[in-house]
């Protein structure tokens, strides 16, 4: 027969079977025993795999690359390369570096690297956190090769105060696209869903630089989610992108990329054109059309894509929002060839 501890037992506390008693404030309070949950995640595998990778690789070393590591651990002991001064050894200097090189898709490194100067940290004009979208805008990369790493939470209720101990990696490393960092579907894909109006979103994030395995100093903030509608009316603008996932799969394309800036009348194009009937252009169907507000034209650069001879060409491409709304990639200086390369930046007249 099980005991289960009540009240009667004045200021009891332990446990007894799944029931567990402990005495606050002269009141015996009673709970169910939390069990620890000894199941792993899939990115906790992955993370402890990695670790034990690169510390086994440590002992691989020879003497002399052991001591070039040990020289660099002792010189980031008392700098934030990481976030905070912290001790180091060799070993820990090996793991941490190829650790971050490694979460960013680069190969390890056995020779330490050369200590130039301190990650920056990052700056940012707008963080959108919405039930559809999560956005970072008006991102300054100092160099144009640091990798954007972002931990966020879950949404949490609108209370809740630290919630740091519950981000995760969102993005091990990304390329920033014209100051932009979209992370809709990397968040919905390790978070699982997206967060309610007015839940709390922890977030943290910092600079990695994939050549060498330094990052920056950690910056955190948190945002609540909002309507689309409050965004809008907050200043949010969306900027317009033509990819393959949003054009008809009847586009004379092979590959798309047409980007506009919401910043400066800028567009920027990455495209193949494959061209149609015995005209000299493409076109692109956007499933959802193009509002008439859009309606404008760019000219542009092109080059042969055959891989046979690189043919030098300009193009013009026009934004149709009215009858049979589509984006007219028209072909007009150099000679003609198809597939053509359509890439570069251009202006945007409306």
């Amino acid at each position: 027969m099980k005991v289960v501890p009540s009240i009667a037992f004045g200021d009891f506390s332990g446990s007894a079977g799944d029931v567990t008693a402990r005495s606050i404030g002269g009141r015996t309070i009673l709970n169910h025993k939390a069990y620890q949950n000894k199941v792993k995640s899939a990115a906790q595998c992955s993370s402890r795999n990695t670790l034990s990778k690169v510390s086994r690789a440590y002992k691989q070393l020879t003497d002399s690359q052991m001591k070039a590591w040990g020289a660099l651990a002792e010189h980031l002991k008392g700098i934030s390369t990481f976030g905070k001064a912290v001790e180091m050894t060799a070993h820990n200097a090996f793991v941490r570096i190829n650790a971050n090189r490694e979460m960013a898709g680069e190969g390890m490194l056995v020779d330490a690297p050369d200590y130039r100067c301190d990650v920056p940290e990052v700056d940012w004009d707008a963080i959108w956190v919405t039930p559809v979208r999560v956005l970072f805008t008006g991102i300054e990369n100092p160099t144009g090769t640091y990798k954007l790493v972002v931990k966020m939470s879950a949404g949490q209720g609108a209370g809740v105060s630290k919630g740091w101990s519950k981000t995760v990696v969102v993005s091990p490393g990304m390329v920033d696209n014209w100051g932009d960092a979209a992370l809709t579907q990397l968040y919905t894909k390790k978070i699982g869903f997206m967060p309610a109006v007015g839940d709390k979103v922890f977030i943290e994030l910092y600079w990695l630089d994939p050549a060498t395995g330094f990052v920056g100093e950690t910056m955190r903030t948190t945002r609540v989610c909002i309507t689309e509608e409050e965004a809008h009316e907050e200043g949010f603008e969306e900027r317009v992108e033509f990819t393959l996932d949003n054009v008809s799969p009847e586009s004379h394309v092979s590959k798309l990329d047409i980007d506009l800036s919401t910043g400066a009348p800028a567009i920027s194009f990455d495209t193949v054109c494959l061209g149609h009937s015995n005209v000299a252009s493409s076109e692109v169907y956007p499933e959802e059309g193009i509002p008439t507000s859009m309606e404008g034209f760019s000219y542009v650069l092109a080059r042969g894509a055959n891989g046979t001879k690189i043919t030098a060409q300009s193009y013009q491409v026009q934004f149709i929002g009215s009858y049979n709304p589509r984006i007219v990639l028209a072909h007009r200086g150099g000679y003609y060839v198809k597939p053509s390369e359509v890439f570069g930046t251009g202006v945007y007249y409306k």
